[in-house]
């Protein structure tokens, strides 16, 4: 029987060598053909201070499929370094162990991982060493170590060093690590999450040939009290007087700490480039009076000028975790000029999940020169509409949304030879898991702008193309969001706080176009229709689709028959159970079909059978191929591009080039058992598997 199995196997991965090479080879012919007119970053490398005090450097680069890591710690011990796809702990990380010899002056490395049942004990050794040290020394005060690995080991224990957001760990000791011994590591440790495939451009320091200057924008005491979960605050600002046009290169956070900690209730901002002259009527001076202001409530349509919506294109984003961007030394994000903006507006999301009171300065750091880039580059938003159409069920461990923009935009918009997108950002809420930026072009999806399979929500650094990628007219670019909300036991939306959930990109990209957002949203009446609603009591379809698209005015106006509208306790709601009081979808009344008459439109959705797979995969595929209403937002006040409902782009799907590891081909992974030990039946197909990976070697 065991020999049966043996030649099942051989059968299944002779097939499989056979058709690497060809798949391998469509993939990197497919790739060519979009990205030759491109600039190809190489021969970057990153560096990045992995503590707080300076004590611990990490540097790389990337040759062919080997990293090359080069560690500078303030020790004469042992350092440590690992890497995690979950949540940055040893008992789930690849490590190395490294240190020079106090006696021999030799560098070392041990390869090694750690301890499913002892997840503070100390890293056990790999059977295979797959870390080789190139050189390596110490000092009175340091230890240096060069070293280099596969970025696919074919080792079950090493994990794959790819695009994904990863866990990297650090640690040093005050001794060599003889015989087990980490002293000092409890000490010294830390988990920094990084995008390792990525190059970062970095921030140059003004010299005779390349004069740069510095414009801070903050915000002035905006406060919050421990009663508000969720706040958006805009501020709007002149920019510098500039007589001809400069290039932004850059910018940077300025965050506002809560007490000693390097904790911040700032959850994400955005710089928006403001149009004067958007709206008939329109006041200039009123600009200045408001640049003089404090601000106010975003979004509010009692406390928003109107004037305020015309601040559509975004030149600065940040989000939780991100250092800011820099960008590579032919693209700038023009200002300044005789016809340049005047005017913009900050926009800060506060996220006060710990009911703090808190007093907030926070802001942008924008870097400037007068000295012209090649090309002007922009910012794009594109994604899901934020809107209650867009809707999670409860329960799921992976579920998909996604927003599309196509051709009505890329067909008018974007030059003959296309744009260049250079980086992006990925940004959801906390259900956020898997994020990619997702490229359509004749029928077929090409490679991955942006993929994340390991998302960190808490970790929305920008990912740097290493090469830029040309989107031409027509094409389609997908924000494809997947979302785990396994403890949920609600539905979850679309929405501004982080309660609710968003699936957006911000795309730098050149050169600069009039677009300054990409989206679409499921038809509101597709939307109901979907969940078997037909009509709501004293509003037709039509009113409907107002509310959704005009931020729900027209309820003020309406009776209150009209939705479910009951005095409720909130003395002991939880904060999703005030969000869930508060949602338009409580307040519309079904009226038809009778079966449903009477409920509101979310109890109606909490009661489906969100537990059964069949019926929410089915709600899944049905909204993600489906109709897609289109919007196209454009910064110039003079065009107009009206919204447009598609269907999903039928195409064939990109394929990944298969792993060069045989073994991942067979079994996603080796799971530990309870004793520590591989059930037979997995040990042996390692064995066999990782056999024949030594022999490619």
């Amino acid at each position: 029987m065991l020999l049966h199995i043996f030649v099942r196997i051989w059968v299944i991965v002779a097939y499989i060598r056979q058709n690497v090479n060809c798949a391998h080879h469509s993939y990197e012919d497919r790739r060519d053909s979009v990205s030759h007119e491109s600039v190809r970053h190489q021969n970057w490398q990153r560096l990045e201070m992995m503590d707080r005090n300076g004590l611990y450097w990490l540097e790389w680069q990337i040759k062919e499929n080997y990293i090359y890591f080069k560690v500078t710690v303030n020790t004469q011990g042992f350092i440590g370094l690992g890497f995690s796809q979950k949540d940055g702990r040893m008992y789930s990380a690849d490590m190395v162990l490294l240190w020079v010899d106090d006696h021999t002056g030799k560098p070392n490395a041990l390869d090694c991982h750690g301890s499913i049942q002892h997840a503070h004990g100390a890293p056990i050794q790999d059977d295979t060493q797959n870390y080789n040290v190139i050189d390596g020394y110490q000092n009175g005060t340091h230890t240096y170590v060069a070293f280099k690995r596969l970025l696919e080991t074919c080792d079950p224990y090493d994990i794959p060093l790819g695009h994904d957001t990863i866990k990297v760990l650090w640690s040093f000791g005050k001794i060599d690590p003889i015989h087990g011994n980490l002293d000092g590591h409890g000490q010294n440790r830390g988990a920094k999450p990084l995008h390792l495939l990525n190059p970062i451009f970095r921030k140059q320091n003004s010299t005779n040939n390349q004069v740069t200057h510095q414009w801070d924008i903050v915000v002035n005491n905006v406060t919050l009290e421990p009663s508000m979960d969720t706040l958006y605050w805009c501020k709007i600002v002149r920019a510098p007087i500039l007589h001809r046009k400069h290039h932004i290169i850059g910018y940077e956070p300025l965050l506002t700490h809560v007490s000693t900690s390097d904790d911040t209730v700032v959850h994400h901002m955005t710089l928006f480039e403001c149009s004067a002259k958007s709206y008939p009527g329109s006041d200039s001076e009123s600009w200045d009076v408001w640049v003089r202001s404090t601000g106010t409530v975003c979004n509010s349509n009692s406390l928003t000028p109107r004037d305020w919506d015309s601040c559509s294109t975004p030149v600065a984003v940040w989000s939780v975790g991100s250092t800011g961007q820099f960008l590579p030394h032919h693209v700038g994000i023009p200002i300044g000029g005789s016809t340049g903006v005047k005017y913009y507006m900050l926009e800060i999301h506060y996220d006060n999940q710990n009911a703090l009171r808190a007093v907030d300065h926070s802001g942008f750091r924008i870097h400037y020169t007068p000295h012209i880039r090649a090309n002007d580059g922009g910012i794009i938003i594109s994604g899901v509409s934020i809107s209650d159409t867009q809707i999670i069920p409860p329960g799921q461990k992976l579920y998909r949304n996604v927003g599309i923009c196509g051709p009505s935009c890329s067909n008018v918009l974007f030059p003959e030879d296309g744009i260049k997108i250079i980086s992006g950002t990925l940004h959801t809420h906390r259900a956020g898991r898997k994020m990619s930026l997702r490229h359509i072009r004749g029928g077929k999806e090409l490679q991955r702008i942006i993929e994340d399979d390991n998302y960190d929500y808490k970790y929305q650094q920008f990912h740097q193309l290493a090469n830029e990628t040309v989107v031409l007219p027509g094409d389609y670019i997908i924000t494809d969001c997947a979302y785990d909300t396994t403890h949920r036991k609600r539905a979850t939306f679309g929405g501004y706080s982080t309660k609710h959930e968003m699936c957006l990109s911000f795309i730098t990209y050149y050169p600069k176009i009039e677009l300054a957002g990409c989206y679409s949203m499921t038809p509101v009446r597709e939307f109901f229709e979907m969940f078997g609603v037909n009509q709501f009591y004293s509003l037709n379809m039509t009113d409907v689709e107002n509310l959704f698209l005009y931020n729900g005015n027209l309820l003020d106006y309406m009776p209150n028959t009209v939705y479910g509208k009951t005095k409720t306790n909130h003395t002991n709601m939880t904060a999703e159970d005030l969000v869930v009081e508060g949602s338009l979808l409580n307040k519309l009344l079904i009226s038809d079909p009778v079966e449903f008459h009477d409920r509101t439109f979310l109890s109606h959705i909490n009661q489906l059978p969100w537990s059964e797979p069949l019926f929410t995969k089915r709600v899944e595929h049905a909204m993600i191929t489906g109709k897609h209403m289109t919007f196209c937002r454009v910064s110039n006040e003079s065009m107009s591009i009206p919204s447009e409902i598609i269907r999903f782009p039928n195409f064939t799907s990109f394929v990944k080039p298969p792993s060069s590891c045989t073994y991942n081909l067979l079994i996603d992974s080796i799971q530990l058992n309870s004793n520590g030990s591989r059930s037979v039946a997995h040990l042996t197909l390692s064995l066999l598997l990782a056999g024949i990976c030594l022999r490619k070697m």
